[in-house]
């Protein structure tokens, strides 16, 4: 299957809220990225949303991958490889050689699997942490879950968007 990379934009909030219904937190997404403390982009198939990734570059030293989510139908189709890559080249471009991500291991393995496979490295034991998390249909709840931070360091290369 094709798909395309490209920055997110108010044009998306339908087709994000599709498959995540919680427009407040696209619309923060979209304002960070307004603001430059973020990167918001998305991932299209057949003209409809496949993915989102959030580059969250604001209040860190080392930018930080946030909020990566694939549609379950488009998993497995590398959509998911070229929202981090791209986020990564990213990074680049604004001069960072480091980028850092906390995943929870026990809730996604699958997650774990692919940034190693990228390049990230553990840099933390696996530790608690309580956040508000929101459902498919925008309700929020708050967990506690097991975090593990990895951190990649960029080349100073890429070619035509892939390392």
């Amino acid at each position: 299957m094709n798909y395309s990379i490209r920055a997110a934009s108010n044009r998306d909030l339908d087709g994000l809220c599709s498959i995540r219904n919680h427009e407040g937190l696209f619309r923060k997404y979209l304002d960070q990225d307004h603001q430059r403390e973020g990167c918001f982009i998305v991932a299209e198939m057949d003209g409809r949303i496949a993915g989102f990734v959030v580059l969250k570059l604001s209040g860190n030293r080392i930018p930080k991958l946030s909020d990566l989510y694939v549609k379950e139908a488009c998993r497995g189709k590398g959509v998911g490889s070229a929202l981090i890559r791209y986020q990564e080249n990213m990074a680049r471009t604004l001069g960072y050689s480091e980028l850092f991500v906390s995943v929870d291991p026990q809730k996604n393995p699958r997650m774990i699997q692919l940034i190693t496979r990228l390049g990230y490295a553990a840099v933390t034991e696996p530790y608690l942490k309580t956040a508000i998390f929101y459902n498919e249909d925008g309700t929020a709840y708050e967990t506690t879950y097991t975090r593990v931070d990895l951190k990649k360091r960029l080349n100073d290369y890429f070619i035509g968007g892939i390392e």
